[in-house]
């Protein structure tokens, strides 16, 4: 799954679940939080592939064990300061990554191609190597031939999906009044984060 593809599961699950659990839009910190969290796995794996061929791009941070022991010092953590809320978003987050890069072995009873989700003790498979700047030169390819696509062969592609949910988020966030905008202000500027 792309980046935007996950950022948009985790934020449309952890909204709508808040708005079904606690009958509110999520606060911004969380959504900081869960912004973090969908892209992670990734964070860790991804590098260690490009720049020192560890692995294949899914092994350490796309690991159950991982996301246990992280789920779990998050929850620890959060509950020394009363925070189960951003717990909940890292959760949310870690899990909907996994899940997303999960489904298509699930959908097609592929289980060897989920061996990355029981790191250390199974080996992941092997991928087909690639670099930060080989996806980004399929994205622009992709996003080129965009306008010439009807949206009904645009959908029928991974790709168009996950621009799918890209919209789908947007509007979310848009309902939900843009949560977290004023939070990664405060970070990136310094400024006081209190909660929201």
């Amino acid at each position: 799954m792309l980046p935007w593809g996950h950022l948009a599961v985790g934020y449309v699950v952890y909204s709508l679940g808040g708005r079904a659990w606690h009958r509110r839009a999520p606060g911004g910190q969380a959504i900081v939080v869960v912004a973090v969290a969908t892209q992670l796995p990734d964070l860790i794996d991804k590098p260690l592939n490009w720049w020192f061929s560890v692995y294949d791009g899914r092994a350490i941070g796309h690991s159950v064990v991982f996301a246990v022991a992280a789920c779990a010092l998050v929850v620890y953590l959060a509950r020394n300061r009363e925070r189960f809320d951003l717990a909940t978003a890292f959760s949310v987050g870690l899990v909907t990554h996994l899940l997303g890069d999960s489904y298509p072995a699930l959908l097609q009873g592929d289980h060897r191609a989920l061996s990355f989700l029981l790191w250390p003790f199974r080996s992941p498979p092997t991928y087909p190597s690639d670099s930060f700047l080989e996806h980004l030169r399929v994205w622009v390819v992709k996003l080129r031939f965009l306008p010439y696509q009807s949206p009904q062969d645009l959908l029928t592609t991974r790709f168009g999906q996950q621009l799918a949910l890209l919209a789908a988020l947007i509007g979310l966030w848009a309902v939900d009044g843009f949560p977290g905008l004023k939070t990664l202000f405060r970070l990136v500027t310094g400024g006081s984060t209190g909660t929201e």
